[in-house]
């Protein structure tokens, strides 16, 4: 099964080491990770992640994770 968590990351400044921490400690589950600029502004403040995993009940733990981090938004998509 393939899950793509979608996760929307509120000030990325302030934000990207906890952000990149959480996701170094759940690396072996990544099998893509791609960012995207959210905005036709350079450099925005805002950031969207897309992460592909194959473990439903891993990529529910690696969401309650990302959740602890302030303003954070995450939809997913089941295939």
């Amino acid at each position: 099964m393939t899950v793509i968590i979608g996760v929307k990351l509120p000030d990325k400044e302030e934000n990207a080491v906890e952000f990149q921490r959480i996701l170094t400690k759940s690396n072996c589950i990544i099998k893509m990770r791609i960012g995207i600029n959210n905005s036709s502004i350079f450099c925005s403040s805002t950031g969207i992640v897309l992460l592909q995993t194959e473990d439903e009940e891993k990529a529910t733990e690696l969401e309650k994770s990302l959740l602890e981090i302030s303003g954070i938004e995450i939809q997913q998509m089941i295939f």
